[in-house]
């Protein structure tokens, strides 16, 4: 049978969380208050269970953080109607700014497979411009980013790769900063299931 390759997995996040470009996120995101992720099709998803993981375990260890993904379809297609595709996360951000959500301690991280997506990388530059920290996680370097913002780079073949990637390396960071996901037997018990966990009863 032949099995998907998802290019030495193991290896690339050993290779990925030995960089300097990753400690210099994990301290920055470690030290910011608010985190915006943006990123489109698998990425997005990525981005949107990241921070619905980040902001229920933060809150469970007492990690004053909130991390944020644009969830809503309506703002989403509103936006891009009006301002185009190309600007949808930006003008998120920018309304979060104006808004008052987004505290001057914030940070944005950007994802993107290509490490070219317009509307990801744009919003990285107007972090810098506005005085927000700044990353991005890509599978590739397209070499058009400013130099100032962090760029992790994962150096993958597939998209695939960079999807599942990316949602590792957030779980690493939540772990770094101080929070961490519980065992599934620990969460049956937890919630009282009466089911046994496994067949073996010395498990």
């Amino acid at each position: 049978m032949r099995h998907i390759d998802f290019e030495n997995l193991e290896s690339k996040f050993d290779n990925a969380t030995d960089t300097k470009e990753y400690k210099k996120l994990v301290k920055d995101f470690h030290a910011s208050d608010d985190i915006y992720v943006v990123a489109n099709g698998g990425l997005w998803a990525v981005a949107n269970h990241a921070a619905d993981d980040c902001t229920r375990l933060f809150a469970k260890a007492g990690v004053a953080k909130s991390v944020n993904a644009m969830e809503s379809q309506c703002l989403m297609t509103s936006i891009a109607n009006d301002y185009g595709y190309n600007n949808m996360f930006l003008r998120w951000l920018e309304l979060a700014k104006q808004s008052g959500k987004m505290s001057k301690n914030a940070m944005v991280i950007g994802l993107s497979c290509s490490g070219g997506s317009k509307n990801v990388t744009s919003c990285c530059h107007w972090a810098l411009e506005n005085g927000y920290r700044s990353a991005m996680i890509s599978g590739q370097d397209r070499g058009i980013l400013d130099d100032s913002i962090n760029q992790l780079v994962l150096d993958c073949k597939y998209f695939h790769t960079v999807e599942v990637l990316s949602l590792i390396l957030f779980y690493d960071v939540i772990h770094a900063c101080g929070a961490e996901c519980p065992t599934i037997k620990d969460e049956v018990v937890r919630k009282n299931i009466s089911q046994p966990l496994s067949r073996n009863p010395n498990e």
